[in-house]
């Protein structure tokens, strides 16, 4: 199943983090040792958090260039070791421990500093109903967070909050509508001008867990972040 199918079939949302100095080096190239570390993290981190899906993308920044368009291997000395892209850029090396001790370089049919490493981490939210309970739906998104915070560490880019969820609804719906039935009282959220309704991340609610109502089912799910403030 491809990333593309799972974000169609799973209903899962993706955010994207750019990688500071994305350029891969002279003829788009990239040690192997560094996609190793960042893959198993990724690894671990889908092993430990099953509803999300942590991926790696590898994209041209080149205007008109497709993920089709790219060719990767690993030039080990046993011989190139094909390194399939996906439709979304998503890629899977080998994790194999006499390519990590020779370290080889893993090449790309682009020029130099005209590719963007990338990660994505995205909600597999399962089986959506009408009535549902806030913290089994939004715990994800909290974390996400979590999951920033490891992949920061391959990755260095500014921090971003996970500040709710954003349902979008089939054009077959009129006028949908939520309602999270917590203890201080019922809070029924509308769509914007969009036809979209975002459900907030709160502390408070995840801590209740009040049960939740949809008077219409979402045909996507999008994690919502914002830009940590710079310190002053």
């Amino acid at each position: 199943m491809t990333i593309k199918q799972i974000i169609k079939a799973g209903c899962a949302a993706f955010f994207s983090c750019a990688l500071a100095g994305a350029a891969l080096g002279e003829n788009a190239r990239l040690p192997y040792h560094q996609l190793y570390a960042a893959q198993k993290a990724q690894t671990a981190l889908n092993q430990i958090h099953t509803n999300l899906l942590v991926i790696l993308t590898l994209q041209s920044a080149r205007p008109g260039i497709k993920t089709s368009d790219l060719s990767v291997y690993i030039d080990s000395k046993a011989g190139r070791i094909p390194v399939p892209i996906g439709s979304a850029g998503n890629f899977f090396v080998p994790l194999r421990d006499d390519l990590l001790a020779e370290d080889p370089w893993i090449i790309v049919n682009q020029p130099r500093g005209t590719m963007a490493l990338d990660w994505r981490v995205g909600m597999i939210a399962g089986r959506l109903t009408r009535a549902m309970h806030y913290a089994r739906l939004m715990e994800p998104v909290r974390e996400s967070g979590e999951v920033q915070e490891q992949m920061r560490r391959f990755f260095p880019s500014p921090k971003l909050t996970m500040t709710g969820l954003k349902l979008s609804f089939p054009p077959t719906s009129k006028t949908p509508s939520i309602t999270i039935h917590a203890k201080a009282g019922d809070r029924k959220l509308a769509p914007d001008v969009h036809g979209e309704i975002t459900i907030p991340l709160a502390a408070k609610w995840l801590k209740e867990d009040p049960e939740i109502t949809l008077t219409d089912l979402p045909a996507t799910l999008e994690i919502i972040s914002q830009n940590n403030p710079p310190a002053q």
